[in-house]
């Protein structure tokens, strides 16, 4: 079957895409940055067999990096959650005499506790932020030029869960936008799903905000919606799935992973009286005979191929990669080696032309890229590079 992580124009390579950008836990003002002209970015080039770390610099610990959306205010601009104990964004902007290629243009707190996850809306005009530690949600406007504009942050209500080491109260990881207005957020301490409306915030920071956190409208908006996820589930990270009509497939899902109970949960967007209907539960990795192995493992990102067949995640304690398929009943097809230890982030790219699934390894100092079989498969990592801590990849568009 042709590859899924090929999609449309093939193997082809873009200009520049030997390049991988890579974010970095570094420790602001340690000994051992990432490269020795410190900073948490770390430029890769020469993928896939010539790849090496050439350049260090940015902000500190960028956990997550988000693309300005094409035609819109913040084309050309890079966004970077930084997790930080005072969280913050930094917008970045292409810098081609600058080693690392990016410069920070702005720095603007989120008035959360490390910022892990950023998005912006399909019209490029918002961007919303979760920062774990705090349980905080922050929604900043783009501003012609890409500049952000006065943040807006809303406390989580109060939750818990039965996982008492990581669920005594709320832990926001992940947000997505659904449209311009729709925004889902993750609590993996309380196992729900938080949807707020973008406006119902905006309305409720303007002129009516209780208190100001280190330059941050802070504002009370309770969510539009509440989807709960089965107790211990741990909600981490997101993905809208495509349909899929050749495989019955025609409403729109999300894919859920659990970081607590190491299972991926398709949820079905048309929502009941009681939330997002859950159209099914798959394991991220084989069962063994310890009941405990779920617990230890600890998934972290996922990634949809293009064609919306496979989904791959990754799996922390067990160091590999869970291949689901969708069509029929959703099922883990396979499991495989990431590489190394601790994945924190994957992403799919093409660099050097070859589709890849890249690794960033967290505890191994080190990014990989595995090649991807005719069927999508990732096999036996091809290519390292040794980077300090990484926690992000974003190989060249």
């Amino acid at each position: 079957m042709p590859n899924p992580a090929v999609g449309a124009g093939g193997s082809d390579a873009p200009a520049g895409a030997d390049t991988v950008l890579v974010g970095t836990f570094n420790t602001p003002g340690g000994d051992t940055p990432a490269l020795a002209n410190a900073g948490g970015l770390v430029r890769t080039t020469g993928w896939p067999e010539h790849a090496n770390a050439v350049a260090g610099g940015g902000p500190d610990a960028p956990s997550w990096l988000v693309r300005g959306r094409a035609g819109t205010v913040s084309e050309d601009r890079l966004y970077a959650a930084l997790h930080l104990p005072e969280g913050e964004i930094a917008v970045l902007s292409p810098s081609p005499g600058n080693d690392v290629g990016w410069l920070t243009s702005q720095r603007v707190p989120t008035g959360g506790a490390n910022t892990c996850h950023a998005d912006l809306n399909p019209s490029g005009t918002w961007l919303a932020a979760a920062s774990y530690d705090s349980g905080t949600l922050t929604v900043a406007p783009v501003l012609e030029g890409g500049l952000l504009g006065q943040p807006v942050a809303v406390q989580a209500p109060d939750g818990s869960g039965p996982v008492a080491s990581r669920q005594e109260a709320p832990h926001l990881h992940f947000v997505l936008f659904l449209d311009d207005d729709r925004l889902l957020v993750t609590d993996l301490g309380a196992d729900r799903i938080l949807e707020y409306s973008l406006q119902d915030i905006v309305r409720n920071g303007v002129g009516t905000a209780p208190g100001d956190t280190a330059g941050v409208d802070v504002t009370d908006c309770p969510p539009s919606w509440v989807h709960l996820l089965p107790a211990g589930t741990g909600p981490r990270h997101l993905a809208l799935l495509p349909q899929l009509p050749d495989a019955g497939i025609d409403g729109q899902q999300l894919a859920v992973v659990g970081e607590l109970d190491s299972r991926l949960h398709v949820l079905d967007l048309e929502a009941t009286a009681e939330g997002f209907r859950e159209v099914a539960i798959v394991p991220t990795h084989g069962q063994d005979q310890d009941p405990g192995s779920a617990q230890d493992n600890l998934p972290s990102h996922l990634v949809v191929s293009p064609d919306g067949a496979l989904i791959y995640v990754a799996n922390r304690g067990r160091d590999t990669i869970g291949v689901i398929r969708r069509a029929g009943t959703p099922e883990l097809l396979t499991e495989v080696p990431c590489g190394g230890n601790w994945p924190r982030h994957i992403a799919l790219g093409h660099p050097g032309g070859a589709p890849t699934l890249l690794v960033a390894l967290e505890r191994d100092d080190a990014v990989v890229g595995l090649p991807l079989d005719a069927d999508g498969i990732p096999e036996i990592a091809q290519t390292r590079i040794t980077v300090r801590r990484p926690g992000f990849v974003l190989p060249a568009s």
